[in-house]
């Protein structure tokens, strides 16, 4: 130990560093839950297209129509029946009408809208293709 004191921290210094601490993560913190929802949105968007291709690949391996639909409070989407995506509370997807795939690879044409945070994206099927595009 040194006779002048000169060791360690004072409460005042201290106090300035938390200070200069919270205001970084004032800062940073809101961007980082900004990101985050649009990944959310993103990863959506990803799920609800593979979910119709894998609804239209099925119904030309059966040779049924397979429909896929929204729940009604839009956090999943529904193919024959089952739960295949569910999405996160900051997404949320709608639809005006079910969209149904044919034996032949044809569909009942129509989208699906997916809204994230500040971000809407339409993924859409051709009627006489099947084709899912987002």
């Amino acid at each position: 130990m040194s006779a002048t004191g000169d060791e360690g921290f004072t409460l005042l210094e201290m106090l300035v560093v938390l200070a200069i601490a919270a205001m970084i993560a004032g800062i940073g913190f809101p961007r980082l839950q900004g990101q985050i929802a649009a990944q959310e949105a993103r990863t959506a968007v990803a799920a609800v297209t593979a979910a119709l291709r894998a609804a239209r690949a099925q119904a030309l391996r059966s040779g049924t129509e397979i429909m896929v639909t929204a729940s009604p409070d839009g956090h999943s989407v529904q193919s024959g029946g089952a739960v295949v995506v569910a999405l996160p509370a900051s997404v949320l997807v709608r639809m005006e009408s079910p969209i149904g795939f044919h034996g032949d690879g044809s569909a009942r044409g129509g989208e699906i809208t997916v809204h994230g945070k500040g971000r809407h994206v339409r993924v859409s099927v051709a009627s006489a293709t099947g084709v899912v595009r987002s």
